[in-house]
């Protein structure tokens, strides 16, 4: 068994998909990450920098921030804010994780048989392909609630295939950004998870 890593993480999640799916993933591996705020709600991107700002003070080792990209590149405001603070790189410990459109796209990617660089510019885009997988799927507590979003995905997907392509889309995406295919960086918190957590006897 590996000796435990003692970091400390931070998890900033905007609404509740985010919240429900890494305290999910929290419970079922025994991380000891933290999930922020205490209770999920749709946040806009100035109040997700203000907890990034209080994590990173309070001395967390990794703050990490998901970003949903559909609802921040329809704003100019919040993409402006977002575009500042990604640049300036203000606070060292603060990880930006971005997903476009949504979080859902990494759910799908647990599933998908081949890469593919197909855009889906919306969670209503998304969302029928995704419920050939996963059906009744709805962004709602409801379904959170009777759904455990880490274990669904991982006995009826597959997780290695989810990390491998959403590497491979997100290395499509820097190469050609005018082309804005859809992607999800989660595959760096799961690896970084992974790399903090002990190894389980």
């Amino acid at each position: 068994m590996r000796s435990k890593v003692n970091k400390s993480i931070a998890i900033i999640g905007e609404g509740e998909t985010e919240w429900f799916y890494f305290d999910a993933l929290r419970v079922t591996k025994r991380y000891s990450f933290k999930m922020a705020p205490d209770f999920p709600s749709h946040s806009d991107i100035g109040h997700i920098l203000k907890l990034a700002e209080r994590y990173n003070n309070e001395g967390y080792d990794y703050v990490v921030c998901l970003i949903d990209m559909d609802r921040i590149k329809q704003n100019p405001t919040e993409w402006k804010k977002y575009q500042k603070h990604k640049t300036e790189r203000k606070y060292k410990h603060v990880m930006f994780i971005e997903t476009y459109p949504c979080t859902e796209f990494w759910f799908l990617l647990h599933f998908v048989p081949n890469l593919s660089s197909r855009s889906y510019r919306s969670y209503e885009e998304l969302l029928p392909v995704l419920q050939k997988y996963m059906p009744g799927y709805e962004k709602t507590k409801r379904y959170f609630k009777q759904t455990d979003l880490y274990c669904y995905l991982n006995e009826n997907g597959d997780m290695n295939r989810a990390l491998e392509n959403s590497e491979k889309l997100c290395e499509l995406s820097k190469v050609n950004p005018e082309d804005e295919v859809s992607y999800s960086e989660i595959y760096k918190v799961i690896k970084l998870l992974n790399n903090l957590e002990p190894m389980k006897s």
